[in-house]
This record gives structure tokens, C-alpha cells and sequence, in this order.
């Protein structure tokens, strides 16, 4: 998910450096391109999200949850460091326990996703700003 993260940051990012600024699209444009990377980061997110669950052994349908932000905010980072059950569930056999370097890469892209999401935002702000007042 830190993956999808960076490269919807990365993109909106391109967007704004290399296509908003540079008079190639305007300010309509670039909201409906970061919309549109938003919705693919979501359906990406429900699906991995929705596996994660039955991994726990809860129901997929249950993933509608974290369509609120307060709650999926906190929910999605605590499911992305719980262990499986050890056990087959009503969902399918157990998954084989996460190592080391699975549990280290998770927890490095998180640390990176976080300051270039925070990034990225900043420019997409004011590269929207910059255009609303004719500053480009």
C-alpha cells in the first residue's frame, strides 16, 4: 500500500511540475488527473484491504469500515502490522508468517511514503494556487 502511495505521489507530482506549470494543462485537468490517481489508489487499497481482512478472518464486506478517514486511518495501520492466524479460517488456509525483511521493507516504505505524500501534496497545492491567480 506504501507503494501505491508513492506513486500517486510521484505522479500528481509529474502532473504539476511538468504539465500544470508548464501551461500544458489547466487547472480542470490536473483535478481530474489527481482524482482519477486518487480512485485508482482507493480501488487498489479496497482490494488489498478486503484480503488483509479475511486473512484475520473477518469478511470482506467488512472493509466498507475503513471507507470512513477517521476510522480507516487508524484501522489500515494496525491491519498492516498484525500477524494471520496460524490456522486455517473460514476463508482459506493460513498464510506462511512474514520475515524479517518483509516486515522491515513494509515498515522503510511506510517512512518514505509519509514525507513524499506530504510533498507532493504541498506542490499539488501550489501549483492550484499558482493557477487560480494567474501566477504561471
Amino acid at each position: 500500500m506504501s507503494l501505491c502511495v508513492i506513486a500517486w505521489s510521484l505522479l500528481t507530482a509529474l502532473a504539476c511540475i511538468e504539465f500544470a506549470a508548464k501551461g500544458r494543462i489547466g487547472l480542470s485537468e490536473l483535478n481530474v488527473f489527481v482524482s482519477l490517481l486518487g480512485v485508482a489508489m482507493g480501488s487498489v487499497f479496497y482490494g488489498a484491504s478486503a484480503r488483509r481482512l479475511m486473512d484475520l478472518n473477518f469478511p470482506g464486506w467488512s472493509v466498507k469500515v475503513l471507507a470512513f478517514p477517521l476510522i480507516g486511518v487508524i484501522v489500515l495501520a494496525v491491519l498492516c502490522f498484525l500477524s494471520g492466524q496460524r490456522w486455517a479460517n473460514d476463508f482459506g488456509p493460513a498464510r506462511s508468517p512474514s520475515g524479517f525483511l518483509k516486515v522491515a521493507a513494509a515498515l522503510i516504505l511506510l517512512l518514505v511514503a509519509i514525507p513524499v505524500r506530504r510533498w507532493a501534496l504541498l506542490i499539488y497545492f501550489h501549483t492550484r494556487y499558482l493557477l487560480l491567480n494567474g501566477g504561471f
